[in-house]
């Protein structure tokens, strides 16, 4: 008797801090790998998503995550992709696609099944862009966008379950002093 009081008031607790807590709007992007390519670089970025059952349930109810991923740099360079993760309800497998939205390209990407959500989730938090040598500043942006779920006629908004809505980096490349070598 006296455990499920002591559960109520711990829950009551964690409900009220989570409810005054100020949270973050936005956190940083990870750079996992830089590979130099002869006319320009490729970074693997990645996202750290405080993945919890609630975001669980949602995307086995049928309810996608999708981000708005955006990268350009001061040259020019630039690329906007949709990145959804879905479950298929009728197998329960995982899946992501990447639509390129920025250069009008017509291609879609799809990723391999998962079984498990989060395999699907590690893989789904990272992805490649690409600059030129040219470039001194690089910009990456992950946008959470709302989730329209047609079978209730609604958008859904996971920022509050995820904990951010926004994932950001802005780096600048130092140039290497020629003269000491």
């Amino acid at each position: 008797m006296i455990e499920r009081i002591a559960d109520g008031l711990l829950g009551l607790f964690m409900f009220f801090s989570n409810w005054f807590s100020t949270g973050t709007d936005s956190q940083e992007i990870k750079i996992a790998a830089v590979t130099e390519f002869s006319r320009g670089y490729n970074l693997e970025c990645e996202i750290n998503l405080d993945w919890n059952e609630q975001m669980s349930d949602l995307i086995d109810a049928g309810v996608p995550l999708r981000f708005k991923i955006k990268s350009y740099s001061d040259v020019g360079d630039s690329v906007i992709l949709l990145r959804t993760l879905e479950c298929d309800i009728g197998n329960y497998r995982y899946m992501f696609c990447d639509s390129i939205l920025k250069p009008p390209k017509d291609s879609i990407y799809f990723s391999k099944e998962y079984a498990q959500v989060y395999r699907a989730v590690r893989n789904y938090s990272r992805w490649r862009c690409a600059f030129s040598k040219e470039a001194n500043q690089f910009f990456i942006e992950a946008e959470l966008l709302p989730s329209k779920v047609s079978q209730l006629n609604r958008s859904v908004d996971m920022s509050d379950i995820l904990g951010c809505q926004r994932f950001t980096l802005n780096l600048i490349k130092k140039e290497q002093d020629k003269k000491g070598k």
